[in-house]
């Protein structure tokens, strides 16, 4: 059998991970088998211990690129006039899925049985901290925000604020089967327009 390029490789990787991703939001981590994300994935369990050596390991993958994902959300496409109300709608457009909000929220809850997927979460958590940071100094900077407030100060308060915002929508959307979505981040997009 021919062996794959490294491009196919991570490509399967990919496919591999997002079934696995369904499984656990679907019945959460704990209750997934690895037949379960086999059966996914359609694929066979050699070509799936292939690729990953277990169902943790399978974890950690997906949970990277699941958090990578929304890093990216906030370097892609932001808003021309950045504020704490523009970056926060921003993110909350691109967050508003229910299963892709239960699968983060998965990942969340193991982190604390799991050192290195806790380090994947922290890491991400982060660094979208610090591009929201970054988005949002410039207006921090406006002469007359700055003289009530230190603009890296200020920054550092909304990145925070507008972060925990993000994680407490996903943790709503996750658990509300019956929330209306568009209201609420209307809501929170609503405080936010008040700094």
């Amino acid at each position: 059998m021919p062996k794959l390029s490294e491009g196919s490789r991570q490509r399967r990787r990919e496919v591999i991970a997002a079934a696995a991703m369904r499984c656990f939001a679907r019945q959460g981590f704990a209750s997934t088998s690895m037949a379960d994300i086999i059966s996914e994935a359609g694929s066979s369990a050699g070509s799936v211990y292939s690729h990953f050596s277990s169902k943790a390991e399978l974890l950690r993958f997906a949970a990277s690129a699941a958090l990578s994902d929304v890093v990216a959300t906030l370097s892609d496409e932001l808003p021309s006039e950045r504020t704490p109300a523009s970056v926060l709608a921003h993110l909350l457009r691109s967050r508003r899925d229910r299963v892709h909000a239960q699968t983060l929220l998965q990942i969340w809850a193991e982190g604390p049985r799991d050192g290195e997927l806790e380090e994947i979460a922290r890491d991400s958590v982060n660094e979208l901290r610090a591009l929201v940071r970054t988005a949002l100094l410039p207006w921090c900077q406006v002469p007359a925000r700055a003289r009530a407030r230190p603009p890296d100060a200020a920054a550092d308060d909304l990145s925070d604020a507008v972060v925990t915002a993000v994680h407490g929508y996903l943790v709503r959307v996750s658990i509300d089967r019956d929330l209306d979505r568009d209201l609420v981040a209307r809501r929170l997009i609503a405080v936010f327009e008040k700094f």
